[in-house]
């Protein structure tokens, strides 16, 4: 009957595969997790190797990724490397104190929760790995107001290479404009006067073209502020401007 009721609470459950945290706090989510019936820690726990370089991959819903100012390498860095078989696993990174700035990166790299360790409550991690497994973004309510704060002024996106050559279209410059502006398909539609079909489009080439997936991750490259290539004969006092000049690397 013990074992019965064992697969039944953990047929279903959330499979949350953990690395590169401190080893005591590991040892000590294993054992509170335990008591928790819809999430389950895949084995192995805590072996950054495996999730990078899994000889066989294991079914994983969620992925708990530590991360520090003095961690190398970087949550940023393991995101970027996570290999195809885990591609579809949604990513927590469990960080001390992240900025705003932390938070874009992570969020770029394809983090879908941001979870500060130094307000670490473990009924709270528990809902943020619910929230985000289900298909939401999880970060500090301040954090995600300082991104609504910013997405709701109006801005210019102009985004160049690296050589100052313009990567959008003027047509897909607008559609990324207004996308920043926070609007849908349907209002980009009506704004543009186009067919929803036709902004789809557009939005799949701007996507291709940034190499980013989602509007979110667009919104959030628009968001990043990069160095404008080096101007020849800069005069001695240019006039101010507010347009931001976003430049995509290699």
């Amino acid at each position: 009957m013990k074992r019965f009721i064992e697969e039944r609470t953990s047929h279903g459950a959330i499979k949350v595969m953990v690395a590169n945290l401190p080893i005591i706090l590991c040892e000590l989510l294993q054992g509170a997790f335990q008591a928790v019936p819809d999430i389950k820690i895949v084995l192995p726990a805590n072996e950054l190797q495996h999730l990078l370089n899994p000889a066989e991959p294991v079914p994983v819903d969620v992925i708990l990724i530590g991360s520090s100012k003095t961690d190398s390498p970087g949550a940023v860095s393991i995101l970027q490397s996570i290999p195809d078989a885990y591609k579809t696993a949604r990513v927590v990174v469990l960080t001390q104190d992240p900025d705003y700035a932390e938070v874009i990166s992570l969020f770029r790299a394809g983090a879908k929760g941001i979870f500060g360790s130094a307000d670490l409550r473990f009924e709270l991690l528990c809902k943020c790995i619910r929230c985000v497994h289900q298909g939401q973004i999880w970060a500090k309510n301040e954090l995600l107001a300082h991104l609504v704060s910013s997405l709701s002024h109006p801005r210019s996106t102009n985004v160049i290479d690296r050589h100052g050559k313009p990567l959008l279209t003027t047509r897909e410059q607008q559609v990324l404009h207004l996308l920043s502006d926070g609007l849908s398909n349907s209002e980009l539609a009506t704004v543009l006067k186009l067919s929803e079909h036709t902004i789809k489009n557009h939005l799949f080439r701007i996507y291709d073209k940034l190499g980013v997936s989602n509007r979110m991750e667009a919104v959030l490259y628009a968001l990043t502020p990069r160095n404008p290539p080096p101007v020849q004969n800069r005069p001695s006092n240019p006039m101010p401007s507010n347009k931001i000049t976003i430049i995509k690397t290699a």
